[in-house]
């Protein structure tokens, strides 16, 4: 591919985004689709839905790598049908409020087309212990536990303005970086990468604090299962792993208060956000650090979370995934 072929996708899916998160600001403002901003003073009213941007841009980068390329359908199709279906429950969960029961397991059924992509891949190389086969227990376990995980972790630790986007932009650079320097199912992996990328920038220019749109359970469950599918479909499970460490301490965390605590903070006039009590998110433990304003808290779960990339390139670089 040359490099119009791969920057074209990117630069769609960035307008895209851009111009479907102006839309939903306007729709969902004049509809009363709003939420609360809690960790500001004075708790203004935040247009919801916003990650149907992030979707938006995503399809149509998709798309278009596919009308440059279609010879890529077999990985990009599987992909984008398993994070579709995983989206579409989180704008249920938006506009129904639908039980957790359901929230938790309905994306063990989204990984389906994922699983079935994977077809004839079933050994990784797992670290220290070398090339391990699963056969048949990595398409009904490990797939569909993946994709579970990474859909609802990810949808756990949020509630600052960016931070998300933010997460999910690291997350997605550490594969694009492992998957460009390969071919095949990795390299395809790593275009989708760069297309997650520039939706999210193009969306985060909107979110970033203080934030003018909220991505929504659509946005966070569609990011963590798109992520959770790049790095099963493009061999790349130990850097999803490793990216990933955070979000197993937030449902650490989470699952001391039977997952009915919080990440948001306890605004103070001078903008700073406290919490008081025993941590029930990570954002509590960096809030603890010292007497930061959210844009800073968001920054150092940002850099937490480019520390962890780093040594997750550095893995599944040496590492190798057995293809």
């Amino acid at each position: 591919m040359n490099l119009l072929e791969v920057a074209i996708p990117s630069l769609v899916g960035f307008i895209v985004a851009i111009i479907s998160t102006l839309w939903i600001i306007k729709t969902s403002s004049d509809r009363g689709l709003v939420g609360k901003d809690v960790n500001k003073p004075n708790k203004p009213e935040v247009p919801l839905l916003g990650g149907v941007a992030t979707v938006s841009g995503f399809v149509a980068g998709s798309f278009t790598l596919l009308a440059l390329n279609f010879s890529l359908a077999p990985l990009v199709e599987p992909i984008l049908l398993s994070s579709l279906l995983v989206g579409f429950l989180g704008v249920l969960d938006d506009l129904l409020n639908i039980r957790q029961l359901l929230r938790a397991f309905t994306p063990i059924f989204a990984a389906v087309p994922v699983a079935l992509a994977s077809l004839g891949h079933s050994t990784i190389s797992v670290p220290f212990l070398g090339p391990v086969n699963f056969g048949i227990f990595y398409y009904v376990l490990i797939v569909p536990i993946a994709l579970t995980i990474t859909s609802n972790a990810f949808n756990m630790l949020e509630g600052l303005n960016g931070l998300s986007a933010g997460m999910g932009i690291v997350m997605a650079a550490a594969f694009a970086f492992i998957g460009l320097r390969g071919s095949g199912y990795p390299f395809v992996a790593g275009l989708l990468s760069l297309i997650l990328i520039s939706c999210l920038l193009g969306f985060l220019v909107f979110n970033r604090y203080p934030a003018r749109v909220f991505p929504g359970n659509v946005g966070t469950y569609f990011i963590g299962a798109l992520l959770g599918a790049l790095g099963i479909s493009g061999y790349m499970l130990t850097a999803l792993v490793i990216l990933y460490i955070p979000y197993v301490v937030e449902f650490l965390l989470k699952a001391r208060t039977r997952f009915k605590g919080i990440s948001f903070g306890i605004p103070q006039q001078d903008g700073t956000l406290v919490w008081s009590g025993k941590p029930q998110s990570l954002t509590h433990v960096v809030m603890k650090v010292g007497r930061l304003k959210e844009p800073q808290v968001v920054g150092l779960l940002w850099v937490m979370e480019a520390l962890f990339a780093v040594l997750a390139v550095v893995l599944q670089t040496t590492v190798i995934i057995i293809r």
